[in-house]
């Protein structure tokens, strides 16, 4: 069996599930998964239940929530919370549990995510409130590339994602709010914090995070114990509805790399994750916490969304603010264009159109002279159109223009003049495909 795991613009993930011996549980069945930490090889009937028992331990271990209570799951589409929403549905099958999903704007991105989420609500027959950022609010996580906080997208999305899902749990009266931050998340983020010096971070990774104001959910942590990889084994081998690409926002943060490096000791030590994660848990955090000062941080609710905040604003509504005050640059940015501004764009000698379907998306459908470089293989090519980062217009497209906007994203953020044809080549009628063949232009490569 395998398990493909999309990751737009920058490859995919690839993972080959043979038949390893007899399953360390059943003693029937052919094991497919091994959970090496554990010494345990699984068959996926019993990878299930590891999975699931896994995640009702930790919840009666940590007293996240009863059986009278309410409890909202945030869920994005991606793999974790898709998981966890489904886990908590199969472990606590009498549970009033509802899910929240924020469409966040992110074009060829949040729309195909919020359909995987209907699918997996209908399902599972749990209730689900979508908000819309747009509509709720007048503006997307995509605005904020006109801002200051461009190379910091992950951040804000983040904090605007954290007071909408606790308001939208107000609201409901829910008890808690159960987020998929799995154990990779939460151990490269301690590691990341303690790296910084920033120990009241680290407090708040908690398993069970209490409401800084009455009348707020509790913020719980089901997975905390569940590796990552262990959630897209969950989803995979359970079909559920996930997302196949990644955020065309995406970033290499400090995190991600602190990730990568606990990755690689845990090729030679598989317990080192759940060591550290105990170590923080039981010692650094107790420790800090014995010897915190009486003198804390003085809460308030927000004035403008009524959050808990340390000042008169609370960071999302500052942010939001921030905004505004950038929308005349708007116009500035854009991304995206059709057939009729390519064909004038291509008048000039200096654009580069490239195409970034891979070579079995190929078909003769091309734009002429245009320079075949696969979304994977954009990094090999990065040095030498680095050249033309000052000179040069790129425009890039593929199909239907998702895979060509998350690379015009991550190229017009370090800098490139970059332009996605919107709606992708198949989106072309036939004259107006005809009137591109006929422009003469040259692209510089």
């Amino acid at each position: 069996m395998e398990i493909f795991y999309g990751k737009c613009g920058i490859g995919r993930i690839k993972l080959k599930l043979e038949p390893i011996g007899k399953c360390s549980r059943c003693r029937k069945n052919n094991a497919i998964i091994e959970i090496r930490y554990a010494k345990q090889k699984l068959c996926q009937s019993c990878f299930n239940d590891f999975f699931i028992n896994r995640i009702k331990r930790v919840v009666e271990e940590f007293k996240m929530f009863n059986k009278n209570e309410r409890i909202a799951v945030a869920v994005s589409g991606g793999k974790d919370s898709v998981a966890l929403l489904h886990a908590l549905k199969m472990a606590f099958k009498d549970q009033n549990i509802f899910a929240f999903y924020i469409n966040l704007g992110i074009k060829y991105y949040s729309d195909h995510l919020e359909k995987k989420v209907i699918k997996l609500c209908e399902d599972l027959k749990v209730p689900l409130e979508i908000y819309n950022l747009k509509e709720k609010e007048g503006y997307t996580i995509d605005d904020f590339l006109i801002t200051k906080y461009k190379d910091k997208m992950c951040s804000v999305c983040g904090t605007i994602k954290r007071n909408i899902f606790t308001l939208l749990s107000v609201k409901v009266n829910a008890n808690a709010l159960a987020t998929g931050h799995n154990l990779d998340d939460t151990v490269s983020t301690m590691m990341s914090l303690f790296l910084s010096g920033d120990l009241e971070g680290i407090r708040k990774l908690k398993p069970v995070l209490k409401p800084l104001l009455n009348g707020y959910p509790r913020k719980i942590k089901p997975l905390i114990t569940t590796p990552e990889i262990e959630d897209l084994y969950y989803v995979s081998l359970n079909e559920l509805p996930v997302q196949e690409c990644s955020c065309p926002h995406g970033e290499i943060t400090t995190i991600k790399q602190i990730k990568n490096w606990v990755d690689e000791l845990e090729k030679t030590q598989p317990d080192i994750k759940f060591r550290l994660l105990s170590i923080f848990r039981k010692k650094i955090i107790p420790l800090y916490e014995k010897n915190l000062s009486e003198e804390l941080e003085d809460i308030k609710a927000c004035s403008i969304c009524s959050m808990p905040s340390n000042s008169e604003i609370c960071s999302k509504c500052k942010r939001v603010l921030e905004l505004k005050e950038y929308k005349q640059k708007l116009e500035d940015l854009k991304i995206e264009i059709d057939y009729k501004e390519l064909q004038e764009m291509l008048k000039e000698n200096n654009v580069i159109v490239i195409d970034v379907r891979s070579s079995d998306e190929m078909n003769e459908l091309k734009i002429e002279n245009s320079i075949n470089i696969p979304s994977e293989e954009i990094e090999k090519h990065l040095k030498n159109l680095l050249k033309f980062k000052k000179t040069h217009k790129i425009v890039l497209y593929c199909n239907s223009g998702r895979k060509s906007y998350a690379l015009t994203i991550r190229l017009r953020n370090i800098g490139f003049k970059a332009y996605n044809l919107k709606d992708g080549i198949l989106a072309l009628n036939f004259s107006d495909y005809e009137n591109l063949l006929s422009s003469s232009w040259s692209n510089g490569l």
